[in-house]
């Protein structure tokens, strides 16, 4: 009995490990596609993307591939789901852009991140730049072995304290920041002053709650979902840079599929990508509203203060150019923004003539 028993606990144990390992295909013809992300399923972009965004794609490829989305990080940090997909684990990730990501993805994605490279929750200039380089950022990670699916908004990220009142650079430099969002970040923090204390993903909130750090930028949505607001004393909307998210596959598996279904994918992917933007906006701003509601003191910069950040981390896109992304790239997106503000600026002038 025990032999039996022990035998049946082996067999089990084998089919789980080697569920990992064989290709991702079911019966009837139907490729699963397995994808990972740290976002935490329940919240209304995950909801998105499990009620449309999938069987959007599902659909238009004519059932051939079905979804199969591992939450909440089970499948370990962002940086092994790319290890995962190497070797066939895994076929995708919904993954942020952080250093460690682009950097084998494509780098020139990190030039959007410089700190405040657009205006303040505009939008409309992210966009207008994301759709004027989107064909070359996706060329290039196709070389690299990547299908970008979706470059999603994720957001404009605030300050979080736990400690300090943000509302000088002062009182930041007295803060132990966090960092996680690999060089460009840690950077950015060093040139206001500030020794950042690196710390991974899944070890954020214990080092929140226990104050190894106590000051951190973040999207709303993230600090919301890690539950991290009962701790947190003072938040600063400061728009300190843009956040964003990739969906990928690799390009073994996308190339894999029909041509047909490719076809049919391509199709349907920039009404998505309007879609998840949309549901992921008006999370953030819900999770925010939400935190200010719970208690949590919304604190701002004066005018001098903001001119102050600013100046010192201006310096940088120009310094980074050549190391985190290219120099090309970043003269293609500042002559995009300058192109789009002045087009934006005359529709205003020709408006207010009538």
């Amino acid at each position: 009995m025990k032999l039996c028993k022990l035998f049946v606990l082996s067999i089990a144990f084998f089919i789980t490990v080697f569920a990992f390992y064989i290709p991702p295909v079911l019966a009837k013809n139907k490729t699963v596609l397995r994808l990972a992300t740290l976002g935490q399923k329940g919240i209304s972009a995950a909801i998105y993307l499990d009620k449309t965004y999938f069987p959007t794609l599902e659909k238009a490829a004519n059932g051939e591939i079905v979804f199969d989305m591992y939450w909440g990080g089970v499948m370990g940090d962002e940086e092994d789901y790319l290890e995962k997909m190497r070797v066939n684990q895994l076929q995708g990730a919904l993954v942020t852009a952080s250093g460690g990501i682009t950097k084998v993805v494509c780098p020139d994605i990190d030039v959007l991140k410089l700190p405040f490279l657009f205006n303040a929750w505009a939008w409309d200039e992210v966009k207008y730049v994301k759709d004027n380089i989107k064909n070359e950022i996706f060329s290039k990670a196709e070389k690299r072995g990547y299908k970008i699916l979706t470059w999603m908004d994720l957001d404009f990220e605030q300050l979080y304290s736990t400690k300090y009142k943000i509302d000088t650079l002062e009182n930041l430099q007295k803060a132990k920041v966090l960092t996680h969002a690999g060089r460009m970040e840690e950077i950015m923090l060093r040139s206001l002053g500030i020794s950042p204390v690196p710390v991974n993903v899944p070890e954020v909130v214990s080092s929140v709650r226990t104050g190894i750090i106590n000051v951190a930028i973040s999207p709303s949505l993230w600090w919301i979902g890690a539950q991290l607001y009962p701790v947190t004393k003072y938040v600063n909307p400061l728009p300190i840079k843009y956040a964003q998210c990739l969906i990928l596959l690799t390009m073994q598996d996308w190339m894999n599929l029909s041509e047909k279904s490719r076809t049919a994918i391509f199709d349907v992917l920039s009404t998505l990508e309007e879609g998840i933007n949309d549901s992921t906006r008006k999370c953030n701003k819900r999770s925010y509203n939400a935190m200010l509601k719970y208690g949590v003191k919304e604190i701002h910069l004066s005018e001098h203060e903001m001119s102050l950040f600013k100046k010192k981390t201006r310096p940088l896109w120009d310094k980074m150019a050549g190391d985190l992304y290219s120099r090309d790239i970043l003269d293609k997106v500042l002559n995009l923004l300058k192109e789009y503000r002045m087009q934006k600026k005359q529709n205003i002038l020709s408006y207010n003539k009538f």
